[in-house]
């Protein structure tokens, strides 16, 4: 087993954490790949719940993809 140090200034935040906090009431992120959407949508309620943020978002599935809309 190999245990490494990690600077965590040096890891990048995550560009989707940043998109979540931009978004206002009533927009949304359009994914066409499922995993893309999975992932924003898991971020998304470890946001709300970790930081309590007073922000509600909903995922749905659309024609050809998903969206993450903040109603709330």
């Amino acid at each position: 087993m190999i245990i490494e140090r990690v600077d965590l200034q040096t890891i990048k935040q995550g560009e989707y954490i940043s998109l979540l906090h931009g978004l206002e009431i009533g927009e949304s992120i359009y994914c066409t790949e499922l995993k893309q959407a999975q992932s924003l949508r898991a971020l998304s309620y470890y946001l709300v719940k970790t930081r309590n943020l007073a922000r509600k978002y909903t995922f749905r599935k659309m024609d050809r993809g998903w969206r993450i809309i903040r109603i709330c």
